[in-house]
């Protein structure tokens, strides 16, 4: 009997070591699989200054495929404070989504992966697709990225001059112009993502259609940090409450949670991916 029990753990540790070497590979090939779809079919390398004025808007929505990548690699090198305060910062943008109560708060949600002294991208290697089209978006294309804000926007006075990254940065131009960034190249760029979040998050066609693959880096660690039920009910509280009401309850809600981590530890999110 104990020696049956003792070769039972046996097998399990092997199986425990073969599945985590698994994903390490698997991580390591997704990694290579995201490079090749960012520089293989067209140059996206550019003459970019660095200035992070985009940077320091807004934090854009990614793939799930390109979220994995960069928690992966967040959550391997990051100590503790700093893991704690992604999802605290993640909490505080996800209160700050309804313009009505907060206005270009709501807007404005600087990425929070900039170096705290340099300001600049901590992941760049890693940074998702819609980071490095930046600047390179044909300009009726980004044009009509804009206008549909506006629309959304109107009916609260906000005019389009007046919308956070309404014009794309002049300082961004291609290193290699040899083949032109098109509609048609962007679209089979995003077609190359989404078809790995099938393969990654086995989501399905219809979910892939409605994009439900495709989230904003703050509200995919949320979700994976705090789970769909918590998220569920954290919006309901948020669309009830007025601002000043929110405001209050946001910082001891921060405060709750850092308490909690401090004690029970934080979530490891790539178990959960």
């Amino acid at each position: 009997m104990g020696n049956k029990s003792k070769n039972k753990k046996g097998s399990y540790r092997k199986y425990s070591q073969r599945k985590s070497a698994s994903n390490k590979d698997k991580r390591f090939n997704l990694k290579q699989i995201l490079e090749s779809i960012y520089v293989d079919h067209v140059s996206l390398e550019t003459t970019c200054k660095h200035l992070c004025e985009c940077c320091n808007v807004a934090m854009p929505q990614i793939n799930y495929c390109e979220f994995v990548q960069i928690i992966t690699e967040l959550w391997m090198t990051r100590n503790n404070a700093e893991k704690i305060d992604m999802i605290l910062k993640s909490i505080e943008y996800f209160f700050r989504y309804n313009y009505e109560k907060w206005a270009t708060d709501s807007l404005i949600k600087p990425c929070m992966l900039l170096d705290g002294e340099t300001k600049l991208c901590t992941i760049y290697e890693n940074r998702p697709l819609n980071c490095r089209m930046y600047g390179l978006w044909p300009k009726e294309d980004y044009e009509n990225r804009v206008d549909k804000f506006e629309k959304v926007y109107a009916q609260y006075g906000l005019k389009k001059e007046n919308l956070p990254l309404n014009k794309q940065c002049p300082f961004v131009k291609r290193v290699d112009n040899s083949k032109p960034i098109t509609t048609e190249v962007i679209n089979e760029l995003f077609a190359k993502l989404d078809a790995l979040d099938k393969k990654v998050g086995s989501f399905t066609d219809l979910q892939v259609s409605q994009k439900e693959n495709y989230r904003t880096f703050h509200d995919w660690l949320l979700l994976k940090a705090l789970g769909e039920e918590w998220l569920t009910r954290l919006t309901g509280f948020i669309m009830a409450a007025d601002r000043d009401v929110l405001e209050d309850q946001l910082e001891a809600i921060k405060d709750v949670f850092r308490a909690e981590f401090l004690k029970s530890g934080i979530p490891d999110v790539t178990r959960r991916l």
